[in-house]
């Protein structure tokens, strides 16, 4: 009995510690696109690179006060891939402390799940 509660106990502890971690990037199962809001340099990058498609992209930052602000961006042509690439804090209002989170769009689909990011 105490084996159970012991494991329970480690399972929700483990499950209220997995939404701390923040995720800055991510590539789709087939490769068709990737993600990103990393720091690179000390400067945060907002990315999306991609072979399969073209067009405009909409990208949208929630800050820590709930506010959230949507921008479209044309993909060009990088190499083989068509890519957005920007300086987060040129396009978004940065306010102040706090985790930020950013999500891709392709017309009305949402590509991948939100990225996460903490401005400290």
């Amino acid at each position: 009995m105490k084996r159970l509660l012991l494991g329970g106990a480690l399972l929700t502890a483990l499950v209220a510690a997995a939404p701390a971690a923040a995720k800055v990037s991510y590539c789709s199962p087939t490769g068709d696109y990737c993600t990103s809001a990393a720091k690179l340099k000390g400067v945060r990058y907002l990315r999306i690179g991609t072979f399969s498609f073209t067009g405009r992209v909409k990208i949208c930052v929630k800050d820590p006060t709930a506010t959230r602000v949507c921008h479209s961006f044309r993909l060009t042509k990088a190499g083989p891939l068509y890519e957005v690439r920007l300086i987060w804090k040129r396009h978004y209002p940065n306010r102040g402390l706090g985790a930020y989170r950013v999500t891709f769009f392709y017309g009305t689909t949402r590509l991948g799940p939100p990225l996460t990011f903490t401005q400290a």
